[in-house]
């Protein structure tokens, strides 16, 4: 490995700058676990877009620089068009002081690869989410030395079949890093705990899940994470007996990825659902492997999930059941035949957890990384 008190004596510059253009970097698992296990090896520092739509801080400030902007200016910025430049100049802006020789650059979609371009440098890019942007495949095609991104249909969609042959391509999940069960998980089969952890909004399925508690009263269901407007609107207002019956439980606070397992294996199923209506054409949605699945896979959990493209790890791993229905009946019969074979399930889910440990996918990037370092 480099010696990077040798190149920089002061210590100020580090090897691996990640630019990182969206606002909810505490809420991007990928960009944290990423963050952690390129640490051990190197002097890493990710530079983040922070709005305060969300509280990012309680990033590491030694490994974290939040690019802050006011809520009421990015929406300004947002009217008037003009927001996504605007960010991939303020991550470049931030992230100029940060550039060494030997410094290797992480772009994370389409404005951080504009970003590292206006620092002048080649990039590594990290595809999060997928969607159309008119430079993004002739920025990768320049000035990209590889390519991570969650799987092979959204690489083609991204760039074509020919990049394959001429980067190398990581292959990593929105998963955490994977540990052998302790136990076994035995379920509460008389009074099941239902989970949801992600976006608390209309399209994740909420309305749906509020329907399977209303219609299912010896379950519970608890709810975990980013606050949508109409996402509460629709919990408080319309659901409000659900929560002080104690039938629906509203976790306050946010839950850190190391407590995750242990918060986690309170409950017996997790949901991930997308009730996508006018984006049920969006290809990001439809191939999206979603962190909240692979989360229910590490702590042992089956998991009930729409039948889209990027949720195919439930069946094929039999670590759950896919519906092609959200309706009631369809949700409380998938949650029932898991019930009733939890083991199996269990088993599955834990399998699908160590196929796509993300410590193991990592590695061989932070080899590369290492590799491009001292040839810089």
């Amino acid at each position: 490995m480099i010696d990077r008190n040798a190149l920089d004596p002061l210590g100020t510059q580090p090897d691996v700058l990640i630019l990182f253009p969206d606002d909810w970097a505490i809420y991007s698992p990928t960009l944290l676990r990423l963050v952690d296990i390129l640490s051990e090896s190197f002097a890493v520092r990710a530079h983040v877009l922070d709005t305060g739509r969300v509280d990012n801080t309680m990033l590491d400030p030694t490994r974290f620089r939040r690019v802050c902007l006011s809520g009421s200016t990015a929406k300004l910025l947002r009217k008037t068009g003009i927001y996504r430049p605007f960010r991939a100049m303020a991550l470049a802006h931030s992230a100029r002081h940060d550039i060494g020789a030997h410094t290797q650059v992480v772009a994370v979609d389409a404005d951080g690869a504009i970003a590292a371009r206006m620092l002048g440098r080649p990039f590594h890019f990290l595809s999060l989410e997928v969607g159309w942007h008119p430079l993004l495949r002739l920025l990768a095609g320049r000035y990209a030395r590889s390519v991570t991104v969650q799987s092979q249909e959204r690489l083609r969609y991204q760039f074509g079949n020919a990049i394959a042959s001429k980067l190398p391509v990581f292959y990593v999940q929105n998963a955490p890093e994977a540990k052998p069960p302790s136990s076994i998980r035995v379920a509460r089969r008389e009074h099941p705990r239902l989970v949801y952890m992600g976006h608390l909004m209309p399209m994740h399925g909420l309305e749906a899940m509020l329907s399977l508690a209303r219609a299912w009263p010896q379950a519970t269901l608890t709810l975990l994470g980013l606050h949508n407007a109409a996402g509460m609107e629709l919990v408080r207002t319309h659901n409000r007996d659900l929560i002080e019956s104690g039938r629906v439980v509203l976790h306050e606070g946010y839950v850190p990825e190391a407590a995750l397992p242990n918060f986690l294996a309170d409950f017996d199923i997790g949901l991930c659902l997308y009730e996508l209506g006018r984006r049920r054409r969006d290809f990001n949605y439809l191939s999206s492997p979603a962190g909240k699945m692979f989360n229910y896979f590490s702590a042992g959990l089956p998991v009930v999930a729409s039948n889209l493209a990027g949720l195919n790890p439930v069946s094929l791993h039999h670590a759950g059941i896919q519906v092609n229905s959200h309706e009631v009946e369809a949700l409380i019969g998938a949650c029932r035949t898991i019930l009733d074979d939890y083991t199996r399930y269990s088993t599955g889910a834990n399998q699908a957890a160590m196929h796509y440990d993300f410590r193991g996918a990592v590695t061989p990037l932070a080899d590369f990384l290492g590799c491009c370092m001292e040839h810089s």
